[in-house]
């Protein structure tokens, strides 16, 4: 899965592939890392990469993460290469209509927050997934009624699976 991360005013390319139980090929601009990561709380993570060990804490907001490693504060807006590509972020373009909610990775579903038939605002949570070993709210991208739910808590996930639809 690639994504575009910005950290300040620079762009990164990220790609990170899942290759064992914990364990993730990650490539920043082509600069591969070989990362071991483990959830030890609500929002904190160890994390070993290139035998160097780190704890993390992620405080995530909508496409923002709040990342503390090692006393310093980093944001870093995440944004799936596929929706940059298509304009969505950038651009401006504001979703409109029905709109199928979806994963960017494989992952599991820990709760669903939402029922169909329920109204909800723009960025209200729908589901909470763990990917990588972190726990990701995914929000409704619109203001609407949710017409289905096609997930439930325990459910494994492909990347591009539909959660929700929202119109």
């Amino acid at each position: 899965m690639a994504f575009i991360a910005k950290l300040g005013e620079r762009n990164y390319t990220v790609r990170i592939e899942e290759v064992g139980k914990s364990l993730y090929r990650v490539a920043v601009d082509g600069n591969e890392f070989l990362v071991d990561g483990k959830k030890t709380g609500f929002t904190n993570y160890s994390l070993i990469v290139d035998n160097r060990s780190f704890e993390v804490d992620v405080d995530i907001s909508e496409d923002e993460y709040r990342v503390l490693v090692d006393g310093r504060n980093y944001r870093i807006q995440l944004v799936d290469e596929r929706r940059l590509r298509l304009g969505g972020v950038q651009s401006g373009i504001q979703p409109q209509g029905r709109q199928k909610v979806s994963v960017p990775m494989p992952g599991k579903v820990i709760a669903v927050l939402v029922g169909e038939g329920e109204r909800v605002e723009k960025g209200q949570g729908l589901v909470i997934v763990e990917a990588m070993k972190m726990e990701n709210e995914v929000r409704s991208p619109v203001a609407g009624e949710v017409r289905e739910v096609r997930v439930k808590p325990g459910d494994a996930l492909e990347a591009g699976a539909v959660l929700a639809v929202v119109e």
